[in-house]
């Protein structure tokens, strides 16, 4: 597994277990409240920055696979053209 990989799963999990607790934060709330307005505001941020670098690290993993498929099919064609290394 790569780094790249790992992070994006990691964030996964941070994100959830983070929207979890804001969305029972936010239903608390709305019944009568516990978290202040600013709090529940500031999760939400957080949420939005862990799920930005989730975002980052899975496109990390694609352009890494992309890569690797790029370079195969180079040399493919390199060998229908009669260039072989």
């Amino acid at each position: 597994m790569e780094i790249n990989e790992l992070l994006s799963i990691i964030a996964h999990i941070i994100a959830y277990v983070l929207a979890g607790v804001l969305i029972v934060q936010l239903v608390r709330y709305l019944l009568g409240g516990t978290w202040s307005i600013e709090n529940i505001i500031l999760g939400l941020v957080v949420l939005n920055l862990t799920i930005t670098f989730s975002i980052g690290g899975y496109l990390l993993h694609l352009n890494n696979k992309i890569a690797v498929v790029d370079k195969k099919i180079h040399g493919h064609f390199e060998w229908h053209r009669g260039k072989t290394k």
